[in-house]
Order: structure tokens, then C-alpha cells, then sequence
């Protein structure tokens, strides 16, 4: 009786590291964290100048990121 006592707990310990491990895994908890570099956006564009514009839009019910060039 003990013995069935003690795996389930092992087992349910087990169970419960693989539960935290995978949510911790998919919600990027394990990822490093990237440093951004910064940009500085000149207050009056300059002729010539493009920059990348980007939004987001629901595509089916999902959102996507989109892109697009902007001259000056």
C-alpha cells in the first residue's frame, strides 16, 4: 500500500513538472532575452529617407503583422 502510495506521488510530481516545464516553454520563459537596438526617428523626414511601417491586421481570425515601405 505504501509503496502505490509513494510512485503515485513521484508520478504525480512528474506530472505536474512536465505541466509547468511545457507552459514555461511555450510561453518563451526559457528563450534569452534579445536586447533591441533603438532607432531614432529624425522629427522632419529628409527627402529620400524610407523607413519600415508596420501594423496589425486580423487575417481570419488571426492576427498578422504587416509590413510596408514609406519614402520620403
Amino acid at each position: 500500500m505504501s509503496k502505490t502510495i509513494a510512485l503515485s506521488m513521484i508520478a504525480a510530481l512528474m506530472a505536474f513538472g512536465a505541466l509547468f516545464g511545457g507552459a514555461a516553454s511555450a510561453t518563451g520563459y526559457f528563450k534569452s532575452q534579445q536586447t533591441v537596438a533603438t532607432v531614432e526617428i529624425p522629427a522632419e523626414p529628409v527627402a529620400g529617407d524610407c523607413v519600415m511601417q508596420a501594423r496589425w491586421m486580423s487575417d481570419a481570425g488571426r492576427m498578422v503583422r504587416v509590413e510596408r515601405p514609406v519614402c520620403y
